[in-house]
């Protein structure tokens, strides 16, 4: 026998109302935050390495859906969301590819939101 739903919207339990498994959905958390920015990683996680969108999972196991850097001058940028709104500005010159905002992971404080 199927395991009941988790949530059925609007407690609707007919056949043609929408059952939502939530069992299966992806957990997320914010790791750091604007009062204690997690620490530089260093160039060797790989962070800096082109526009890859597997990085975050080869590094943390999991999907980075939202991150912020902390600049030197102390402010935080917005929110940057992988794959919408991240490519950097800047290229990287040794490989003259484009990269994503969080190549400033490496020498920047940061915070994002990971999904497992």
């Amino acid at each position: 026998m199927p395991a009941q739903p988790a949530f059925a919207a609007n407690g609707c339990s007919r056949r043609d109302c929408i059952q939502h498994e939530l069992r299966t959905q992806a957990a997320c958390t914010l790791q750091g935050s604007d009062e204690s920015g997690l620490p530089p990683t260093g160039k060797n996680p790989g962070w800096y390495k082109g526009l890859n969108t597997e990085i975050d999972h080869q590094i943390l196991g999991g999907d980075v859906v939202a991150y912020k850097i902390q600049w030197f001058n102390g402010s935080w940028s917005g929110w940057y969301v992988t794959g919408v709104n991240d490519i950097d500005h800047k290229f990287n010159t040794g490989t003259n590819d484009l990269r994503r905002m969080w190549s400033y992971f490496t020498d920047h404080k940061h915070q994002y939101i990971l999904c497992k």
